[in-house]
């Protein structure tokens, strides 16, 4: 019965859908999140709901015409002093980060100072033989335009915090759409495609339990 109304829920989906693709925005922002919901498709405005499977190609979202930030927070923590460690399970949600981006081909790494995004991104790193480059996360304009630079038609890696992520996304989509990430979720993944600054794709997952 669930797959019968998955099947009709994704028909009206669709439908829906199309209807969405007819609006043009500039800058476009698209939001897809990707979430476990037993093969049952759901779809708002700007947000699409799909089943997650172990076999997602993240280098499908990965265009060799434009540069490709993968943004996310650092992993959970011991919440132990000013500059915590991450927790046993961040450091296995540290480890599903490597895994989820383990055929995706990435020029560079960056992270905060900070001991949580340091060791959320140096599993990553260590795959790849690329060094963590440390970044200021209270200067995104500066580092978008560096890094769009440096890294065109590449795909990078940044690892920042719940009030830093967000000021990033709005300087690659030239917008005000991003507001800071809930301090409980550590889940989020967001693949930006930017064909220039203020010009570019987001696609919102989750990844890890």
């Amino acid at each position: 019965m669930k797959y019968v109304s998955g099947l009709l829920l994704l028909a009206a989906t669709l439908a829906f859908s199309s209807g969405l693709c007819s609006c043009e925005k500039e800058p476009q922002v698209i939001t897809k999140t990707i979430v476990e919901t037993d093969t049952i498709f759901v779809i708002q405005p700007d947000t699409v709901y799909i089943t997650q499977t172990d076999t997602l190609n993240l280098t499908q979202y990965v265009h060799d015409t434009a540069t490709t930030f993968i943004v996310l927070r650092h992993a959970e923590t011991t919440g132990i002093g000013s500059n915590p460690d991450l927790s046993p399970s961040g450091h296995a949600r540290a480890d599903e980060l490597r895994r989820v981006l383990s055929n995706v081909p990435l020029s560079a790494v960056f992270s905060t100072s900070f001991n949580r995004t340091l060791q959320t991104a140096q599993p990553v790193a260590q795959e790849k033989s690329l060094s963590v480059a440390l970044y200021d996360p209270f200067a995104p304009d500066a580092f978008a335009d560096a890094t769009l630079a440096n890294y065109h038609a590449g795909a990078v890696l940044v690892v920042g915090h719940s009030n830093t992520v967000p000021s990033l996304l709005n300087v690659l989509t030239g917008t005000n759409a991003w507001s800071n990430l809930p301090d409980t979720e550590y889940d989020n993944l967001f693949l930006v495609t930017v064909l220039e600054k203020g010009r570019a794709t987001v696609v919102h997952m989750k990844y890890g339990e």
